[in-house]
């Protein structure tokens, strides 16, 4: 009688497949709540802590600055450790980083606190891109802007819950302490869960290096657009709220509801371009987003009347929603056997951008106006389309 273990049947497989699928749904809403929160809070911290908009803009990058860390990490410590772990110890660093910034009795004592939340989202999306685009292969076009549509879920409900809890006279710390109990949430469905291993490709004869990848033209543009999108995205979310209430006299409650209608047009339009990524094609999708982007910048800045901020607002979060995923699919499929390396490179270069611009707005707030400041986003989206033409 034969003792061999059985293999694992295909419902097993495809089971734990999905188990990977749901927890990435559920670190991306996590995700977009860390990025819009601190948008949507600014302008009660600035007024609480008395900040400039030089120490604002350093606030709302600092996340970026341990993303840009860990997303590099992430990928080589998944295919080392398995993901599985990598997500569980970022679960662990989110509630300490939240529980950070809740009580922490000073500026200089939020910002390490906001640099660990930022460790976390790395984690995060260094483990969850490499192992989806591996999982589903040929449709992780569509399924990764499937994914990435739960960012926008975040995005758009956390704004929404500040705006009542702001309202109700909730301070903005409390908002953080009552996200560490979502992590928290993270951590037991990873703990209960299995990831399977992602399938084997053939590489060729060998293993490209760092430099190697780095000097394919299509890896060269996709990083500098990457650094861009991600420092436009990130601005929007960042500084819409005070666009509209310092130029637009909108309410502080009112105004951060502006960072949710961003995220609500950024998950609706993953949800489009989840069904239309492969047919549209993928270099199409990001250019003609990036160049719509910077038309909704352009509303935004000089529309007339009271509408036209939040039309801006909705058209540009819909303009980039599916440039993210669809550029991560397209890289990745590219290098096959090289997933890990190349999302880490490309995430990475996102945290910088993430960095550099919302700081960059802030610094050209401060020196020339919050209209000259946002209209650096304008600029960032016209010079992706172009760039990402190139490839």
């Amino acid at each position: 009688m034969s003792t061999s273990v059985k293999p694992k049947t295909a419902s097993v497989a495809s089971t734990e497949r999905r188990g990977a699928l749901y927890t990435a749904f559920l670190s991306m809403i996590f995700m977009g709540a860390t990025l819009s929160m601190t948008g949507a809070l600014l302008p009660s911290i600035v007024a609480d802590l008395s900040l400039s908009d030089g120490q604002a803009g350093l606030l709302v990058a600092s996340p970026a600055a341990g993303y840009a860390v860990a997303v590099l990490l992430a990928g080589a410590l998944g295919d080392a450790l398995g993901f599985r772990r990598v997500w569980l110890a970022g679960t662990a660093l989110g509630w300490v980083a939240l529980l950070g910034v809740t009580f922490a009795p000073a500026f200089v004592w939020i910002l390490p606190a906001m640099v660990a939340i930022g460790l976390v989202s790395g984690a995060f999306d260094g483990a969850i891109n490499p192992l989806i685009a591996s999982l589903y292969g040929e449709r992780s076009g569509s399924v990764l802007n499937n994914v990435h549509l739960f960012f926008g879920m975040g995005a758009t409900v956390t704004p929404f819950l500040i705006s009542l809890g702001l309202r109700y006279g909730l301070g903005w710390r409390w908002h953080f302490g009552l996200l560490s109990f979502y992590v928290l949430l993270i951590g037991v469905v990873i703990w209960r869960s299995r990831f399977p291993k992602p399938p084997q490709r053939e590489v060729g004869p060998q293993r490209l290096s760092l430099g190697q990848i780095l000097r394919q033209r299509l890896m060269f543009l996709a990083v500098v657009v990457i650094f861009l999108y991600v420092g436009a995205e990130a601005s929007v979310f960042s500084w819409s709220a005070l666009f509209l209430q310092r130029l637009r006299d909108v309410p502080v409650a009112a105004a951060s509801l502006s960072v949710s209608l961003f995220g609500g047009s950024i998950m609706v339009g993953r949800l489009i371009c989840g069904q239309i990524a492969e047919k549209v094609g993928y270099k199409r999708l990001i250019v003609s987003g990036s160049l719509l982007g910077a038309v909704g910048i352009a509303v935004l800045l000089w529309g007339p009347g009271t509408l036209s901020p939040w039309v801006g607002v909705g058209l540009t979060g819909l303009a980039y929603a599916g440039i993210f995923a669809t550029l991560m699919a397209e890289v990745n499929g590219r290098f096959p056997g090289h997933q890990g390396t190349v999302s880490g490179l490309l995430c990475s270069a996102g945290g910088l951008g993430q960095i550099v611009f919302p700081w960059a707005v802030g610094l050209l707030s401060e020196a020339a106006g919050l209209p000259m400041g946002m209209g650096l986003v304008l600029g960032i989206s016209v010079l992706m389309g172009l760039l990402y033409l190139l490839t």
